[in-house]
């Protein structure tokens, strides 16, 4: 029983571990994804630039 709960406690680790190296990348590519697109949208609404003739 004992060797059942360090193995499991072990795993555990190892789970943890893993998913704090997906998850701050994911959240960075998230964090970039949500940027463009709300510039995106910030440009679309805003007016065209009128150019003066030269």
């Amino acid at each position: 029983m004992h060797l059942i709960q360090t193995s499991y406690r072990g795993f555990s680790l190892v789970l943890d571990l893993g998913l704090d190296r997906i998850l701050v990348p994911l959240a960075i590519v998230l964090g970039l994804l949500g940027g463009a697109m709300i510039g995106s949208e910030l440009a679309h609404l805003q007016p065209p630039a009128i150019h003066a003739p030269d």
